[in-house]
């Protein structure tokens, strides 16, 4: 029997892991940043796939070429964020959009808080999988603001954008609700920052002491090799 548990656990993830990465490129498809990311949804998903066979010595070696494309996705996302800062628009937040960066700092810091964690904590498999399904989800904001800007629900971005990671997150909690009887910590409490901070990135955005670091990051991206792609 534990082994079949261990089996559905595995399905899984490696199903969210699918569902994950397929509305990404979804929403990724349209931009160059789609490229890198592309790579680390590949290793994303045969990550996933690999624990799944349990072949986890390719899983391990596999993982130093993710720890590789995640610092990369971190960079170029930093640098695609700031050449996007100069774009004259006020975004449906009614941010500017040197504000709107602080979605993409919070977003990036996210994911390389839950990479980082995922890589402390590799030994511990229950822990290790779990915080790399959540570094996905930090990343959803981008993805979901093109799909729906693709189904013309731009206007109503403020409400519909964080109901999108929520869902993720809801499949998340229901899987270890039926699975466990309970609600694995580390998507407990680490879900829960990923609603919290929604609201509260928002406001930080049109605060009077982000702006200096929003026009920063504007400038960096009139600088940045990547304004000219």
């Amino acid at each position: 029997m534990s082994g079949q548990a261990s089996t559905r656990r595995s399905a899984f993830f490696a199903l969210i892991a699918l569902a994950l990465a397929a509305f990404t490129v979804v929403g990724f498809s349209r931009t160059y940043y789609f490229r890198l990311f592309t790579a680390w949804l590949l290793v994303f998903v045969a990550q996933t796939r690999l624990v799944a066979a349990q072949r986890v010595d390719l899983h391990r070696k596999l993982g130093i070429a993710a720890v590789a494309i995640a610092a990369l996705v971190l960079i170029v996302g930093f640098y695609t964020m700031a050449v996007k800062a100069n774009e004259p628009r006020i975004h449906p937040s009614g941010l500017t959009p040197p504000q709107f960066t602080v979605i993409g700092v919070t977003s990036l810091g996210m994911f390389a808080v839950f990479v980082a964690l995922g890589i402390a904590f590799r030994r511990r498999a229950a822990v290790h999988k779990r915080f790399m399904v959540l570094a996905m989800i930090a990343v959803l904001t981008p993805p979901s603001s093109r799909v729906l800007t693709m189904l013309g629900l731009r206007e109503y971005w403020v409400y519909l954008v964080p109901v999108i990671p929520a869902l993720f997150l809801g499949w998340c909690l229901l899987h270890d609700w039926r699975r466990l009887g309970k609600v694995h910590p580390v998507f407990a409490i680490g879900g829960l920052a990923i609603v919290a901070l929604w609201p509260f990135r928002l406001l930080v955005g049109r605060s009077e002491w982000y702006q200096p670091i929003g026009d920063w990051i504007a400038t960096v991206g009139t600088s940045s090799w990547l304004s000219g792609m």
